[in-house]
């Protein structure tokens, strides 16, 4: 019996990491770290494809899945770093729309925000970015509110964190939120991470997806 099968079996939930050539370091290993690290998630790293990608010019990772057989994710995280190429690239944006339908949390992190814009899920919504990247997304998504100065924006099912470290207390915010504030408090002291305050995010009143809850 593998991992995955046996997160099915003890009701895991399963987080997909999308990691891309160009991925900033932090956006994905500082989330996948949260998630790792706390019971009751089985994380996994997907890609366009199974070949290596290179992270910020000199960090090779291997993909444990491509999207062709990612297994189903209950929490999607979508890190940033150099996006531009991948806002074109249909079967990756067809992804996150699949997705979007069935997953409880939709969590970017940085420039991540620009592939849940490009998938049209930040519209009529408040979001967060990367602080140089506040302007360009909200040109990307005009319906939407790109807010400044705020660590995490939660709108029930769409999260979205500023830029590198925020995607920390993107994810523990999620963990508090499907698993108590006291699960993630202790996560956070595993983690040795005191710069973490519940508090700093916006909380919209929006319930999260549990369609696709197993």
């Amino acid at each position: 019996m593998d991992s995955l099968q046996k997160a099915q079996k003890t009701g895991k939930r399963n987080v997909a990491i999308f990691i891309h050539d160009g991925v900033e370091i932090l956006d994905f290993s500082g989330p996948s770290e949260v998630f790792a690290s706390t019971q009751g998630f089985n994380v996994y790293t997907v890609s366009l494809s199974k070949e290596p990608i290179t992270s910020q010019g000199f960090i090779k990772i291997i993909p444990n899945y491509s999207l062709a057989d990612c297994p189903k994710p209950d929490i999607v995280v979508l890190p940033g770093g150099q996006t531009g190429p991948f806002l074109k690239n249909e079967t990756l944006i067809n992804w996150i729309k699949s997705c979007a339908q069935e997953a409880e949390i939709m969590l970017s992190v940085c420039t991540g925000a620009g592939l849940l814009a490009k998938a049209g899920l930040l519209d009529g919504k408040q979001a967060t970015t990367f602080h140089n990247y506040i302007e360009p997304l909200q040109k990307a998504t005009p319906n939407a509110k790109i807010l400044r100065d705020t660590r995490f924006v939660d709108n029930g099912q769409i999260i979205t964190t500023a830029g590198v470290s925020a995607g920390i207390d993107g994810a523990l915010h999620v963990v508090a939120k499907l698993k108590g504030l006291d699960v993630a408090t202790k996560t956070a002291r595993y983690m040795e991470y005191d710069k973490w305050k519940p508090n700093e995010g916006l909380v919209v009143d929006q319930p999260a997806n549990t369609t696709g809850r197993r």
